[in-house]
């Protein structure tokens, strides 16, 4: 098939490569020149483990091109894809001007019979708007939802062996041109979901919201751990061992961030408002990873006793491993947080340190060598769990951190819970984790990862 995918973002960029590596012809617009110009120059701009190669194999194959314009080759494509942004609007509802700027386009440019597939994240009734933006096309133009489950930083794994795709449409016509879309996948059974647009566009909020609101909830039950003494790894090894419950999405840390579960909790939200259905949970889920984030920076400031003053080193600037996104990164979070009460914050991560100098521009030192960044500062707080930041050597970094003032010794918070306070008590540091309390620290057992 011939396709034409709008937006070269993190969902575009993945889902035309991944389709044209499934054998279709792709190309991938963007209005902006810099991003279409690095790509057609070889150069990706974001940080996807698998995603360039996969780029250069298709643009060698002519099956994957970029541009700023569409060409009339294109015009008569079987299919186009919408995957551009959809950020949250003071209100938290999602702003579609640039998914209806794209089907204004589509209307002018198609010059045969095709279907326009949203794999934008939108509000429910929103491709129902599309199609009604539609109406003066030249041609007939059938909108069909298509959300997208890619896991950043396994995001061309998750394309090619999805957990499910979901379609939404209307036609028979529309349902079968998308399965013969992904037939190269080999989908069977339950992982093939056909359904109606707006239940398709239902599908992804609440499946994202799903999993904050399992986060959310062992945050807030690490913060009862803190109060009441007990240990948030106990429970969640108790609590996962429950079939109906399961382990994934378990842990405790410093609270969820990325480009997905802010914005869409948000929206799901603002959809209820709008429709008259407060959706208290989600609302919650919301409210419990901003105040995790405030929770962080006082465990901090206990930790220290005080950072007005200290140096503090940060390992882990993107919200996740294995990409180099900071949108809603706690660490953008905790930074802004101790610059305001008086800290100098120095940072280190693997991808992220160009992105996240973007956000602070020089209120923030980052280093490319992970422990240069702790000479002179008085705590390190790990925030994303690197895997080169799993097993460090923890008296080099006593030996590069400093003590404080009245002689007390270095303190290292673990605000994802992946180091031995054993280890790192022995190596002469103090240790913080998150639902640990720093007097049991060295009576409880070591994390068990699942």
């Amino acid at each position: 098939m011939r396709l034409v995918v709008f937006g070269a973002g993190y969902v575009g960029l993945v889902t035309g490569t991944g389709l044209s590596d499934l054998g279709h012809e792709v190309l991938l617009y963007d209005i902006d020149p810099d991003r279409i110009a690095k790509l057609n120059d070889g150069r990706v701009p974001i940080y996807e483990p698998g995603l360039g190669d996969l780029i250069h194999r298709n643009q060698r194959g002519g099956r994957l091109h970029f541009a700023t314009e569409i060409p009339a080759s294109f015009a008569d494509a079987d299919a186009y894809f919408i995957a551009v942004g959809t950020p949250p609007g003071p209100d938290g509802a999602a702003d579609l001007s640039a998914v209806m700027a794209v089907a204004d386009t589509i209307a002018k440019v198609a010059t045969r019979k095709a279907v326009v597939v949203v794999k934008s994240t939108v509000p429910v009734g929103t491709c129902d708007a599309v199609q009604a933006r539609l109406a003066g096309a030249k041609v007939s133009l059938e909108v069909v939802s298509n959300p997208e489950f890619l896991k950043e930083g396994d995001a061309v794994s998750d394309f090619f062996k999805p957990d499910r795709v979901v379609v939404g449409a209307r036609s028979d016509e529309a349902r079968q041109m998308l399965r013969e879309l992904y037939a190269p996948l080999q989908l069977s059974g339950e992982r093939l979901v056909m359904t109606d647009p707006r239940s398709s566009e239902l599908i992804k909020y609440a499946s994202n919201t799903m999993l904050a609101i399992r986060i959310s909830f062992m945050n807030e039950l690490s913060r009862l751990c803190h109060a009441t003494g007990a240990d948030i790894h106990a429970v969640r090894l108790g609590v996962g061992t429950d079939s109906r419950i399961g382990k994934k999405f378990l842990y405790a840390g410093p609270g969820y961030g990325g480009s997905c579960f802010p914005k869409d909790v948000q929206a799901l939200a603002a959809l209820g408002r709008e429709n008259g259905v407060q959706l208290k949970v989600a609302e919650a889920a919301h409210q419990a990873n901003e105040d995790q984030a405030v929770f962080l920076a006082q465990l901090v400031d206990k930790a220290l006793e005080g950072v007005m003053g200290k140096q503090i080193t940060l390992w882990g600037l993107a919200f996740k491993p294995e990409t180099d996104d900071v949108r809603e990164s706690p660490a953008v979070k905790l930074a802004s947080a101790l610059i305001e009460r008086g800290a100098t914050v120095i940072g280190h991560d693997p991808e992220a340190g160009p992105n996240f100098t973007k956000v602070f521009g020089s209120k923030v030192a980052v280093k490319e060598r992970d422990y240069d960044a702790l000479d002179g500062s008085h705590a390190l707080i790990l925030l994303t769990e690197w895997r080169s930041y799993r097993a460090p050597n923890f008296a080099e970094i006593k030996r590069r951190l400093k003590a404080s003032a009245d002689g007390m010794p270095p303190v290292l918070v673990d605000a994802r819970n992946i180091w031995r306070p054993s280890e790192v008590q022995r190596a002469g540091l103090r240790y913080q984790g998150i639902g640990v309390s720093l007097h049991r620290a060295a009576d409880r057992p070591s994390q068990v990862l699942v």
